[in-house]
């Protein structure tokens, strides 16, 4: 494991109970805060935070790993203009994920599986990724799509849904009604990013747009 001190951010709130959240590795020691749920997200807080606790200063961040979505419109404007910030003056390299390989990571087990990560996308739609979960860590087995509704469960079949504890009772339903196993998490936080071998990709600046839960980035 690398000594050099890693920084994990997601503004997301994938689950909806933590504005934003954070997580420095500094060898084997991991440090996690994050904000309380229905507070006032602090995201620069939460890092100086970490630091001090770790014994340094953000400038000796060198790797920033960051969600980039699906997920708040809000907690991801501010979470990815942060690192853009940190990018641009901070000289680090930058890590990204999306939410839905967070999400999938929470199914891993002892065998390879395929796994069906799952967001309401509102408008009778959802988001869906299809993944390879196991003990070596998550693999993309499908790009992410915003489908409706019947679309979606008619992929999932009687596979593996992986989703949000908040996720609406009507899509659980449909899921469910196709043989489906639910699978529902809450606290899907930044910590998350250390937690198995996840599909991240190099980010420039550029590369750093948030995905809106209602946004176009993955429709047909």
């Amino acid at each position: 494991m690398s000594d050099h001190p890693t920084l994990a951010l997601s503004g997301s709130n994938l689950t909806g109970d933590a504005p934003f959240s954070a997580a420095l590795r500094v060898g084997d020691a991991l440090h996690a805060a994050a904000s309380p749920p229905g507070g006032r997200g602090d995201l620069a807080g939460l890092v100086a935070g970490l630091c001090a606790t770790a014994g340094l200063t953000p400038a000796d961040v060198r790797t920033v790993r960051v969600d980039v979505g699906p997920g708040s419109y809000t907690g991801l404007r501010v979470a990815l203009t942060f690192v853009r910030f940190l990018q641009r003056f901070g000289a680090v390299d930058v890590q990204a994920i999306d939410s839905l390989a967070l999400l999938a990571a929470r199914a891993r087990a002892a065998a390879d599986r395929r796994v069906h990560a799952v967001l309401d996308a509102r408008r009778e739609r959802v988001h869906w990724q299809a993944f390879d979960v196991g003990p070596r860590g998550v693999a993309v087995a499908a790009p992410a799509a915003a489908l409706p509704l019947a679309e979606a469960v008619a992929r999932v079949g009687c596979g593996l849904v992986v989703a949000p504890a908040a996720l609406p009772a009507a899509l659980q339903a449909a899921f469910a009604a196709a043989g489906a196993e639910l699978a529902l998490h809450t606290r899907v936080v930044a910590a998350e990013m250390f937690a198995a071998p996840l599909p991240f990709a190099p980010a420039a600046i550029a590369d750093l747009e948030p995905r809106y839960l209602m946004g176009s980035y993955v429709e047909d």
